[in-house]
């Protein structure tokens, strides 16, 4: 069943939350579109975690990853993905903001729960896709957003494979577990 080979990329907030610096940032997280962007991202962690580990993953609410992620996600190519290089105030690795810009809302509307505006899902109270996204070639549905949410849904072999570097920061839930209030690690 397609449902099982989907995870919910969810956000693990105990390496503290980051804010943009600047507008640029602000604006370049926030298009859907993939950007041309001549400099690094600013980002300032504001709100400190229960962690003092570096973690491989941040959130703006936006995802920022570590070099070893970026590392590690990079080899799939993915032509609907950009990774824009970027800084944190307080640390001095370096990250990279991953922007999905691949929107899929081939979702079972009986078994879920969506906010529909203007014709794209915006925001998912419960979702559970539908079979049709069988029907796309898996290179194009390897990491998605459901449909214009901030929902991110990843595929298992990204999920396994990013499972087996003991990564700092990075939670993933089953779609079929899935709810907003389900949280991180």
């Amino acid at each position: 069943m397609i449902n099982e080979e989907y995870y919910v990329w969810t956000e693990d907030c105990q390496f503290g939350l980051l804010d943009a610096v600047n507008e640029l940032t602000e604006t370049v997280q926030n298009k859907r579109e993939l950007l041309s962007v001549d400099e690094a991202l600013a980002y300032r962690i504001t709100t400190q975690g229960d962690s003092e580990l570096l973690a491989d993953v941040y959130y703006s609410p936006k995802f920022v990853l570590s070099e070893k992620l970026y590392a590690l996600l990079r080899p799939y190519d993915l032509p609907y993905v950009q990774f824009i290089p970027a800084n944190i105030e307080q640390l001095s690795a370096k990250f990279y903001l991953l922007k999905v810009i691949n929107f899929i809302s081939l979702i079972d509307e009986k078994k879920s729960k969506v906010t529909i505006r203007r014709g794209n899902i915006k925001n998912v109270v419960r979702f559970l896709l539908s079979s049709e996204l069988a029907n796309i070639n898996l290179t194009d549905r390897l990491i998605f957003k459901v449909g214009h949410s901030p929902v991110t849904v990843v595929h298992k072999s990204i999920v396994d494979s990013l499972n087996a570097h003991n990564l700092q920061g990075l939670h993933f839930i089953p779609v079929t577990a899935w709810s907003p209030w389900a949280g991180g690690a």
